[in-house]
């Protein structure tokens, strides 16, 4: 055995660290340092500590890149534009979260009241109610809409110079819960009889038809309604018990204006659009009476007419018509109003603001008696003819005037629209940006 490889059994001597004469850690002949394991030990945790620092460090900047992105970045992304005046998903996601809620509650209320929905289902406004609610696109896609009306209305207001003051907003709140002012300041005060003047309606033109009437048939109770304007929303009013004095009906006001409230703001709906909401009722309002005035005269004509799905079938009819045909007969036999259609198309006398557009506008225009078509709306083609028109105006025709605002209401709309068709846009990204339940 070589010198090298002989050993003893005792134990070996621990070598020294060395050190330069300057006292520094010696280093091997490639220049690594001699560490302990302490030193060693002390240097791994001070990197695990510098890694998780740096882990901790980078964590805290994602996630407030995160809140940075949905709290500031993505709510002030633009999902629509309005003559150049930005819609933001901030604004849209509050307009949707108000309008998903106010017709959550809506449905709720038809329900407590023991309605069956499945009944109503094919009704409107109820369809429309259920279908929103079952499917959130089509309630986003309308609430987008009525954001870009909302525009368009605010800038023919103040075209108009109509402005939105306190008494306004007031007004339309007190509308919107049923609460009149007038009635309950009168709540326990004797009543006074007033002899109300008598109102002759004043005759639009001739009544007198220049074509012979045809008999009527019986009407059918199943027979369709003719063409009429889609149904408001009427919200729940403050009930009057017959023995509450003034104060207890404003207290109850009062009492339903906070719960309501409340009840979007435990949503997550901002005051501001909360107000907004009522500020825009008030803004339709005044446009309402700058189209109608309170002493504008209300049109009710007595109407017949054929409709039919195309504008080939409107004029043959028209030319059957002027060649001899009776309008009764022809009704009974084509008319895809069948409602109509079994009365010999004869739709009564009625208001007109409780047609379509298209339809309201050519009994506006026609002359008693005369054939008139064909005349497009939604529902088809239509052939009709004017019995008798006149004018109303007086006190007992407010409940008709409301809804005849409406009508115009909308028909400005359909204008606005179709005047500033190249200065609106609506970006499909609003999709991605709706809330979510």
């Amino acid at each position: 055995m070589s010198k090298r490889a002989q050993t003893t059994g005792a134990p070996k001597r621990r070598r020294r660290r060395q050190t330069t004469a300057e006292g520094s850690p010696a280093t091997d002949q490639q220049g690594a340092e001699y560490k302990s394991r302490a030193e060693r030990e002390a240097l791994l945790q001070r990197r695990v500590i510098r890694g998780s620092i740096i882990a901790a460090i980078a964590l805290t900047l994602l996630v407030v890149g995160t809140l940075v992105v949905e709290q500031l970045i993505i709510p002030s992304q633009t999902v629509a534009q309005v003559n150049g005046e930005p819609i933001s998903v901030a604004e849209f996601r509050q307009a949707y979260l108000f309008e998903r809620n106010r017709l959550l509650l809506q449905l709720n209320q038809v329900e407590n009241a023991g309605i069956d929905m499945q009944q109503l289902a094919q009704q409107e406004p109820y369809r429309t109610w259920l279908n929103e609610a079952n499917v959130p696109d089509q309630l986003g896609l309308r609430v987008i809409n009525d954001l870009v009306d909302e525009r368009l209305l605010a800038a023919d207001a103040a075209a108009r110079g109509l402005a939105v003051d306190d008494a306004a907003i007031q007004s339309a709140v007190e509308a919107f819960f049923g609460f009149d002012p007038t009635a309950v300041a009168l709540i326990g005060v004797e009543a006074t009889a007033t002899p109300e003047p008598t109102i002759t309606p004043t005759p639009f033109v001739s009544p007198t038809p220049t074509n012979t009437p045809q008999p009527t048939p019986t009407p059918d109770p199943d027979a369709t309604a003719a063409p009429t304007a889609t149904p408001t929303i009427t919200p729940q009013p403050t009930v009057i018990e017959p023995t509450q004095s003034a104060d207890e009906v404003r207290d109850s006001f009062e009492q339903n204006q906070q719960d309501y409230r409340a009840y979007f703001d435990r949503a997550g709906v901002s005051s501001e659009t909360y107000d907004k909401f009522f500020a825009h009722n008030a803004l339709e309002n005044l446009l309402g009476e700058a189209l109608l005035p309170d002493d504008a005269p209300l049109i009710y004509a007595d109407v017949r007419h054929i409709l039919v799905d195309d504008e080939a079938t409107a004029i043959a009819a028209l030319d059957a018509l002027r060649a001899g045909e009776s309008f009764a007969a022809l009704a009974s036999a084509i008319s895809t109003d069948s409602g109509s259609g079994m009365r010999g198309g004869e739709l009564g006398e009625s208001f007109i603001g409780n047609y379509v557009r298209p339809f309201r506008k050519a009994i506006e225009s026609a002359e008693i008696g005369a054939l008139v078509g064909p005349v497009e709306s939604e529902f088809g083609f239509h052939i009709l003819q004017v019995r008798h028109k006149e004018e109303r105006t007086g006190e007992d025709q407010d409940p008709q005037r409301e809804r005849a605002r409406q009508t115009e209401l909308s028909d400005l709309q359909e204008q606005l629209r179709e005047a500033n068709s190249d200065s609106i846009e609506i970006y499909d990204s609003w999709l991605d940006y709706m809330p979510r339940p």
